[in-house]
């Protein structure tokens, strides 16, 4: 019987590893530095904020910078939605150094993932859940407001990980979603490996998904062209070193999602790092609509000025504020649609989210009447999509919330 098949010279190739040529030196390896991330924790707690990465980043001069996503969605500007650390932070970095960066993601294809799962894994509901499969990004954990920015290289963080990709389910018919994370892995090692053979001698950063990193670091370990150098032993940047860092963006993105997105309703905010960054901007760029509007709910949600307070602010603002007049930033990634991956209404300019605010105290005060027909005013001015969405979402999101 015959043995050679492609699984067998697959093995043949993957076991004999290049020698280099007699009197010539093996290639100096590639420094390989795996920052894992809890994806898009810099918007919540101010261990992870912006400003801490672009210190890391610059403690560790990278010669090139590698994200989680596949190289076909990369090629179209496409990104996960909830990346902040990849489109805010390392692609924005890169860009201003000048580095290349490398997409080392994999998905199966969308035919695939119905098979497997029966949805598609990346589209977005019509009408996003407000928690679970699909539905809108927060922090339920308080202790992720205490993960500092090394978090994924702490004693005994990998064993969760480890535990779950090596245990198999009891019925492997449910197996799917362990079985695709070890082949996505493998393969994001296998773009890894590929990416740090264009710097041999250099540094290679990667920002990936804390749950890969340490199967990741074992699978990269293997191979002897690559020296894997834990994130922590370039130590923690300096308060001075992040200072430096500070971008008025960053505080801009903090504030809406906490303030305005459904992390609100969690009571999981950190109202007093909140407030210092509006303020912080208001030093910078002055007494704005958006900045108003930010003050105001944050009032709101502290409880230090009343519902009646707080509907004359936000009249105030749509008064005077342009029609326009858009958010500095809504991580919003699809225009035709009127949220945003944490947020029920983020495609709304600030004029008509001072509306719904306004509305949402109206309620509060049994002034049900006015705050419907706020309702609607909003309503007729938007297209059938995301108007037949702000009704969807309006009773759980605006007449039944804070």
């Amino acid at each position: 019987m015959k043995h050679s098949s492609l699984a067998t010279v697959a093995l043949c190739i993957l076991t004999v590893l290049p020698l280099p040529a007699i009197g010539q030196e093996a290639p100096e390896p590639t420094q390989v530095v795996i920052l894992g991330v809890n994806h898009s924790a810099q918007l919540l707690a101010e261990k992870q904020r912006p400003s801490l990465f672009r210190a890391f980043f610059k403690r560790v001069e990278p010669d090139a910078i590698a994200v989680e996503r596949d190289p076909q969605a990369f090629g179209r500007n496409d990104f996960y939605e909830f990346t902040y650390e990849v489109q805010d932070l390392a692609l924005p970095w890169a860009r201003e150094h000048g580095l290349p960066v490398y997409p080392i993601d994999w998905v199966p294809p969308t035919e695939d993932q119905r098979l497997l799962f029966g949805v598609d894994l990346e589209a977005a509901p019509f009408i996003r859940p407000t928690t679970g499969f699909g539905g809108f990004l927060s922090f339920s954990d308080s202790t992720t407001h205490s993960q500092a920015l090394f978090y994924a290289d702490a004693e005994g963080a990998a064993e969760g990980s480890l535990t779950w990709a090596d245990t198999p389910a009891e019925n492997a018919s449910f197996d799917a979603a362990r079985r695709l994370f070890l082949y996505r892995t493998f393969l994001q090692a296998r773009r890894i490996s590929r990416a740090a053979s264009n710097h041999r001698g250099g540094t290679l950063l990667i920002l990936v998904g804390s749950m890969h990193k340490p199967d990741l670091d074992r699978i990269l370990s293997g191979y002897p062209d690559i020296k894997l150098v834990q994130p922590s032993r370039y130590g923690a940047p300096t308060e001075e070193e992040a200072r430096a860092q500070e971008r008025s963006e960053g505080a801009y993105a903090i504030a809406t999602f906490n303030l305005l997105g459904v992390q609100s309703r969690t009571g999981l905010v950190d109202y007093e790092y909140v407030h210092r960054l509006v303020q912080r901007l208001e030093r910078a760029i002055g007494l704005t609509a958006e900045t108003r509007l930010f003050q105001t709910r944050l009032g709101v949600l502290t409880g230090e000025i009343t519902a009646e307070q707080a509907a004359r602010q936000y009249q105030h603002i749509r008064d005077v504020v342009e029609p326009e007049a858009a958010f500095t930033w809504t991580g919003v990634q699809n225009r035709s649609r009127l949220d945003s991956f944490f947020d029920p209404f983020g495609n709304l300019t600030v004029k008509q989210r001072a509306t719904l605010e306004n509305a949402r105290e109206m309620y509060k005060m049994g002034r049900a009447e006015e705050a419907d027909a706020l309702r609607e005013e909003l309503a007729a001015a938007l297209s059938a999509q995301t108007s037949a969405q702000l009704h969807a979402y309006w009773q759980e999101h605006v007449r039944e919330a804070r």
